[in-house]
């Protein structure tokens, strides 16, 4: 395709180079934004980028060094968004986002885990693209669409365990799976942590959701049903968290003679007679407190999420942009109520706990 001209635009104190190809009445335009400097991180190769993240956390943590405050703990695959084309094919306009893949090293500290300056770097060029990447958008469409305005899940707190699902939906020519993380804290605190919409329930699709939810939190163990998929996407993420298989599940597949010989394990195992280690895909829940095995040995608790999105009919006149928007709005609310419920039961106790006081003494 021939280059016609090439110009040099401003939108909104973004840089757009503006390109025009084509020949007789197929022309194309191109709109490729220069947000981030020469020097940015993002721009830079993915060897360097893993180098520089290597030699700093060697020097945070030192290979054979003792009694450290900062310990490596293996490496994780993260992708940042890099960059944005804007094409306009006749009436057509198509964006085209770049995207980089990174191996980073996991440092952990003793309040959890320690993101290096690279990794904070990363993130904080990731978000400069995105913000131009709507403004652009919404410029250009005359409105903020759906496809780049996303609720953000809000969820707070240091959330150690997650337990994840898919929900198929229906979709404009097809199908589609919500799949969606609820963590859990120490605490007994739950939230859901992120929701993204895939093709089909598959690895790539639970690596993009692992990817995203790693990036704000720091999880150590991953509860889900017997899928294939995941144990796929795990490998892929190179995470180095454990593995809960749902019980309820296993249960539900097994004959009369296989659910006793299960339930016989498990109760030697919650009484201290099994040790964990020993089958950690069934056993895995036991390393956390004991007040949080009953939720995290079975994904019943995302289920139950799940069936609030079933409630709300997505017909295939819905975009898939606009099912994960309501999703993602469901996901919101859910959290607040969660948090609301937990305020409650909080007042309410103390309140119960001063009457008490008061008729006693």
């Amino acid at each position: 395709m021939d280059l016609l001209a090439t110009n040099e635009v401003t939108l909104y104190d973004i840089q757009l180079k503006e390109l025009v190809e084509g020949s007789g009445q197929s022309l194309t335009l191109t709109l490729a934004p220069k947000i981030l400097s020469d020097d940015a991180l993002l721009n830079k190769s993915v060897k360097e980028i893993e180098k520089m993240a290597l030699e700093e956390a060697e020097k945070k943590s030192p290979n054979y060094q003792r009694g450290k405050e900062v310990k490596r703990k293996g490496y994780a695959r993260y992708r940042f968004l890099k960059g944005f084309k804007i094409m306009l094919e006749g009436r057509e306009v198509i964006y085209k986002l770049e995207w980089i893949s990174v191996k980073l090293p996991v440092l952990y500290g003793i309040k959890g885990r320690v993101k290096t300056q690279v990794e904070e770097t990363l993130l904080r060029e990731e978000r400069k693209v995105f913000t131009a990447l709507m403004l652009v958008y919404s410029v250009l469409g005359g409105k903020l669409n759906a496809k780049l305005w996303m609720p953000q899940i809000e969820a707070s707190g240091e959330f150690k365990y997650i337990i994840v699902d898919g929900k198929c939906v229906k979709l404009k020519g097809g199908k589609g799976v919500l799949l969606s993380a609820i963590g859990m804290t120490k605490e007994g605190k739950r939230a859901v942590l992120d929701i993204i919409l895939s093709v089909e329930e598959d690895a790539v699709g639970y690596w993009k959701l692992l990817v995203e939810v790693w990036k704000k939190h720091s999880f150590i163990l991953i509860v889900a049903d017997g899928t294939k998929a995941l144990d796929r996407a795990i490998s892929l993420a190179e995470l180095q968290v454990r593995r809960q298989g749902c019980l309820v599940h296993l249960k539900r597949n097994a004959t009369k003679e296989e659910r006793e010989a299960l339930n016989v394990i498990i109760s030697s195992a919650e009484s201290g007679e099994i040790k964990p280690e020993t089958c950690p895909r069934l056993l895995s829940y036991l390393s956390a407190p004991k007040e949080l095995w009953r939720w995290l040995k079975s994904n019943n608790l995302i289920e139950s999420f799940n069936s609030l999105l079933e409630r709300r009919r997505f017909g295939k006149f819905h975009s898939p942009w606009r099912i994960l928007q309501i999703a993602r709005t469901i996901a919101n609310n859910y959290n607040l109520l969660t948090c609301f419920l937990v305020t409650v039961i909080i007042l309410q106790y103390s309140s119960f706990f001063s009457l008490y006081q008061k008729y006693t003494q």
